[in-house]
């Protein structure tokens, strides 16, 4: 759970942020033999990839198989991503590069770059909290915007419930969403982790049982854009 900073009609409070529940939970199989129960461990397998080499050195040894680091294990907390000059004769890891966001228009032509500006999270910003500014319709959210990632907003205790459920139950009276932003009015793109894309948010209430309720936030990194309309020439289909 991560907490949320939120400020609705000019109230503030401090809430739960959850993946949404798994429809179809996935089933937890475990295998056993005699001796006992058998877990599954990260090996590395020292397979080189790429590796060039004739059929004489396969014939006579292992070539393509790292002997020092075939089957060492790996500690799934000290992983961590690491990119490589594809380029490169010897790839090595790069420590130092930018990472550049590229802008299409509406017909897929590329419009300009950006270096990407690394930026910390606010979703749990003391002073400014992620704010609800205006409503729109759901169908118009829904056409505007390509929802990436959504997440349920939860209570932590009784009074984040009445916060959540009254303005959840505001939304479907009304067939709306609300968008929401962070910064001093609201409209600046939200930041889930530090360095992590920028998202255009909106709180989508969802029907619940009585005395209950289910507030989501849809997070959007692409706003869809009709492309112009094409002038065809007098004479021509």
């Amino acid at each position: 759970m991560l907490d949320f900073h939120l400020e609705l009609n000019g109230k503030r409070a401090r809430v739960g942020l959850h993946n949404l529940p798994v429809a179809t939970p996935k089933k937890i199989v475990k295998y056993a033999t005699g001796a006992g129960e058998v877990t599954g461990r990260c090996m590395i397998t020292g397979i080189r990839k790429n590796l060039k080499t004739d059929y004489a050195a396969l014939r006579e040894g292992d070539p393509e198989i790292d002997l020092g680091l075939a089957g060492k294990p790996i500690d799934i907390k000290e992983k961590k991503s690491v990119y490589f000059d594809a380029n490169s004769e010897a790839p090595c890891p790069i420590e130092v590069f930018d990472e550049i966001d590229i802008f299409f228009d509406a017909s897929g032509a590329e419009k300009f770059r950006l270096k990407r500006k690394k930026l910390p999270p606010n979703i749990n910003d003391d002073d400014y909290p992620i704010k609800a500014t205006r409503r729109i319709p759901i169908s118009e959210a829904l056409t505007k915007f390509a929802p990436k990632i959504t997440f349920q907003l939860t209570h932590v205790n009784a009074q984040n419930f009445n916060f959540l459920r009254e303005f959840a139950e505001e939304l479907i009276a009304n067939n709306e969403v609300a968008r929401v932003g962070a910064g001093p009015n609201g409209n600046l793109p939200i930041v889930l982790r530090g360095n992590s894309s920028k998202y255009s948010g909106f709180l989508i209430g969802k029907a619940a049982p009585a005395n209950s309720y289910q507030l989501l936030i849809v997070l959007s990194d692409q706003e869809l854009k009709l492309p112009a309309a094409r002038v065809v020439a007098e004479g021509n289909p």
